[in-house]
């Protein structure tokens, strides 16, 4: 059984330093979608010239959940609310 943290796996194989395309394959998203986070200020970068760089850990820190109970819960709620709508 493998229970190791999968930020771990994203750091062994991404460098300490992504580019938007490495970002975008790390967040199974597209470029444009990369942007758009960086734009809106949901994801932390850095201009290098006409492009963004990125700290892999800081683009790990932004997909881990800030309180993962709470989006487990979010996930259990929502069939319970549709079933009370059919009632």
């Amino acid at each position: 059984m493998n229970t190791s943290d999968p930020a771990d796996e994203l750091r062994r194989l991404y460098p300490p330093i992504l580019t938007t395309a490495l970002v975008a394959e790390m967040m199974h998203c597209t470029i444009g979608d990369v942007r758009d986070k960086v734009h809106r200020g949901e994801l932390p970068a850095m201009r290098w010239g006409q492009q963004f760089r990125f700290f892999r850990d800081e683009v790990i820190a932004t997909m881990i959940p800030v309180n993962p109970e709470e989006s487990s819960l979010e996930d259990e709620e929502q069939p319970e609310e549709t079933r009370g709508d059919e009632a």
